[in-house]
């Protein structure tokens, strides 16, 4: 190999490598007998699409973090399920990342609601009677209550230990 000198510029329309043609026009494709790997030493690989950035991988405290980089543009996550397409979960960015899954969640560990005060579990039923109820996590009180009008079923008075059925204000272990 001779040194030709400094090359400051290369125009090149089309490259073939081992009878495969990287072009401008049309999908570029790899296909390789082993790994393709991405290596950024700036700690981002940036996804675009038509000149627009629209996601990121990126390196955050060695933590890898999957970023929506257009503004309210959720991540989903989808696949096939017995040759059916499904979207298996959705992270709303409009929504702060409220995650909403397809189907079960199974949790091998304990669960964590957020602030303590407030925190809310609702289950909804399936046939719009309106019969749903939800468990909410009030000051020093935890109260399972039918969401159609917010009425307490049960209350547990943390604070004094005791249990209301039908009552805000147990005044008894059991009232």
């Amino acid at each position: 190999i001779t040194s030709l000198g400094t090359l400051t510029a290369l125009t090149v329309d089309d490259i073939t490598i081992n009878g495969s043609t990287i072009s401008d026009g049309g999908d570029l494709d790899f296909d390789v007998g082993g790994e393709i790997k991405l290596d950024s030493d700036g700690e981002i690989i940036r996804l675009y699409h038509a000149g627009t950035q629209v996601g990121a991988f990126h390196l955050n405290n060695d933590d890898l973090a999957i970023r929506a980089m257009a503004q309210d543009k959720d991540i989903i996550f989808k696949g096939y399920d017995a040759s059916s397409n499904i979207t298996a979960l959705t992270l709303d960015m409009s929504d702060a990342g409220t995650a909403t899954f397809n189907h079960d969640v199974v949790v091998g560990g304990n669960i964590s609601l957020g602030d303590a005060s407030g925190a809310t579990i609702t289950m909804n039923d399936t046939d719009g009677s309106e019969e749903d109820f939800a468990f909410v996590l009030g000051a020093n009180a935890l109260a399972m209550r039918k969401t159609s009008n917010s009425n307490d079923i049960m209350r547990l008075d943390l604070t004094n230990e005791r249990v209301g059925i039908g009552t805000t204000t147990p005044s008894t272990l059991l009232t």
